[in-house]
């Protein structure tokens, strides 16, 4: 004959039952307290009855969660010692289910977290490896090449929408007057602040992924290939590194996205555009990735150096020509600068920060006090690859003024008005 099962009401009635006899024994029990102190011997006996009585809550019918809980609540509801024993004992709660088995021990939840990161990590360099690395290395060929003067020119920090209007058409018109060999997009060519660490501004969230991704690649890629036909290099910047993590380990909440490949999405192929990241997507620890950032560089003509870079402050390039030993460019910094530091075996080396394209209102983005700090600007680079010299030239654009090459602009209306629109931080 099957149990008669019970109504709400009956349950609610057995389990206050079930306390008031529970607070009968803590009453009897608080008692041992004193017996611990005088026989230091009883403390693994108590040690032993506790933790039964611990499964025996757990595994109780008359708790509401058998089988599942045995919280410090619980535990003070039916338990039949009191929590003053527990801390005596135990220490924590936490520690007292430790005891029972009821938790991982500290060996293993860590063991198990560490797992857990792997696979996470796993899933990030399976993506990146179909859809970024097939993207390195397309043109070293060309760039191995020792012979003769080259043109760089690297802009860095666009930061997708927020780019700069003025500062974005200054460098479209003076890319057609250096055609350079090379242009480096230097990292953070988009921004993604729905899936960042910072906390975002009103309106960004507005923002959708494809939508942004869909600037950099009608407003970016495509200006640019439109005056540029020689190789472009895109360094992953720390903001790219972010896209991808997100991208890879959260696929499910992506529904607003065509794809999920990140070639097809920025259409990599299409622009025919040279991937350069130094380190290894699988990276559990944020140790780990903040190393990948530093790996991530490419030596061009076997002299220069292009990165995105790691250091900030007025000091970073200081930093960066320390690091690698010769000439080179970051981003990262937002702040354009050449810095000199040349040694008896390598004179006249150099370090160049372009500074950024990004409007400064993206200073909100993380903290109000950067706006004033933060500068527009790129850099050409003559580089003799035969003699390893390297030339920079920097082009700072002021708010309302900038001059390269012998021509001068100062911004449009239009130009004005998208500034203001990013003042005020409406949605794009």
């Amino acid at each position: 004959m099957s149990k008669k099962k019970q109504t709400r009401d009956e349950r609610l009635a057995a389990y206050e039952a079930l306390k008031r006899a529970a607070a009968e024994k803590r009453k009897v029990n608080k008692t041992m307290r004193t017996k611990l102190r005088d026989d230091p011997a009883a403390r693994d006996q108590l040690h032993k009855q506790m933790v039964a009585d611990l499964l025996r809550v757990y595994n109780d019918p008359n708790n509401p969660y058998a089988g599942w809980a045995a919280s410090r609540q619980r535990y003070r509801d039916l338990g039949h010692f009191p929590e003053i024993l527990v801390t005596d004992l135990f220490g924590t709660h936490q520690e007292f289910l430790r005891a029972a088995g009821l938790v991982d021990s500290r060996g293993t939840s860590k063991v198990r977290l560490l797992t857990a990161r792997l696979e996470t990590e796993r899933k990030i360099a399976e993506y990146a490896k179909e859809g970024i690395e097939p993207y390195y290395g397309l043109h070293d060929d060309e760039l191995a090449r020792k012979m003769g003067v080259k043109k760089v020119m690297s802009v860095a920090d666009i930061h997708g929408k927020w780019v700069d209007p003025f500062a974005w058409q200054v460098f479209l018109d003076s890319l057609v007057m250096v055609r350079p060999d090379v242009l480096v997009l230097n990292g953070d060519i988009a921004d993604f602040p729905k899936v960042g660490r910072y906390t975002q501004m009103p309106g960004a969230g507005n923002l959708q992924l494809q939508e942004e991704i869909d600037y950099v690649r009608r407003v970016i890629f495509a200006k640019i290939r439109e005056r540029h036909q020689g190789i472009i290099l895109w360094v992953i910047g720390n903001h790219e590194q972010r896209l991808v993590r997100y991208l890879a380990d959260t696929a499910p909440a992506l529904a607003d996205l065509r794809c999920l490949r990140f070639d097809q999405l920025f259409g990599v192929a299409d622009y025919d555009i040279q991937m350069v990241f130094g380190g290894n997507f699988l990276a559990p620890m944020q140790a780990d990735r903040n190393k990948n950032l530093v790996r991530t560089h490419k030596v061009l003509f076997d002299c220069f150096v292009v990165t995105h870079g790691t250091a900030l402050g007025p000091r970073a390039s200081d930093a960066e020509i320390r690091y690698y030993g010769m000439s080179g460019t970051s981003g990262h910094t937002h702040r354009p600068s050449i810095f000199s530091q040349g040694t008896e075996i390598h004179p006249g080396l150099t370090w160049t920060n372009p500074g950024m394209m990004a409007h400064r209102a993206c200073a909100k983005d993380y903290r109000e006090q950067r706006v004033n700090e933060w500068t527009n600007g790129f850099a050409v680079f003559t580089i003799h690859a035969e003699l390893k010299r390297v030339v920079p030239e920097l082009c700072i654009i002021h708010e309302d003024f900038a001059s390269f090459c012998g021509k001068t602009w100062t911004p449009t209306k239009k130009a004005l008005q998208r500034r203001d629109d990013l003042w005020q931080i409406v949605r794009f």
